[in-house]
């Protein structure tokens, strides 16, 4: 199994990649993505979704909000109660009840939660295919994560679309 690190700076097209290797090879991801909040076409945040509903809370979970005055509010105890709960509901998972682990959009707000990135660390020890898609930040973890040998690292930046993608799907399962 493979582990994949897609690095690019926003908007470089790395949700989008995700979303052409999950549809076209019938992927079953587990996981967390992150998306974005608009309201009357603006953009006003970001929330994390887990993949598969993590019990008693609201799928959708806010994690940064952008006020009228553009100053942005990291909501960072969402990693340490939602985003834990979903990773820990992964690692309990069943290899046959997905085929790979998306962690969406890291980069800033891992940071502080340590055990946020514990349950990462431990996930990346998995015998399975697991998909990182990170901004192109340098952070203490983010730097960890470049630097493991069992990550292939693709950079969105450097890379067409279509390059990675066929170079992914051509390790897929191997």
């Amino acid at each position: 199994m493979n582990k994949f690190l897609i690095i690019g700076k926003s908007n470089t097209g790395k949700s989008c990649l995700m979303d052409e290797l999950v549809e076209k090879n019938q992927l079953k991801p587990v996981g967390f993505r992150m998306h974005s909040i608009v309201y009357e076409n603006e953009f006003k945040g970001y929330y994390m979704s887990s993949i598969k509903a993590v019990e008693g809370y609201h799928n959708n979970v806010p994690i940064q909000t952008v006020l009228k005055s553009k100053h942005r509010i990291n909501l960072t105890e969402v990693y340490d109660t939602f985003g834990v709960l979903c990773l820990s509901d992964v690692l309990k998972m069943k290899k046959k009840e997905y085929d790979c682990i998306i962690l969406d959009e890291l980069g800033r707000g891992e940071a502080e939660s340590p055990e946020f990135m514990e349950k990462i660390r431990q996930i990346l020890e998995l015998d399975v295919n697991v998909f990182i898609l990170m901004k192109t930040v340098n952070t203490p973890f983010t730097s960890e994560l470049r630097k493991r040998r069992d990550l292939i690292i693709y950079d969105m930046d450097n890379m067409s679309q279509d390059e990675i993608y066929l170079s992914i799907e051509s390790k897929l399962g191997k």
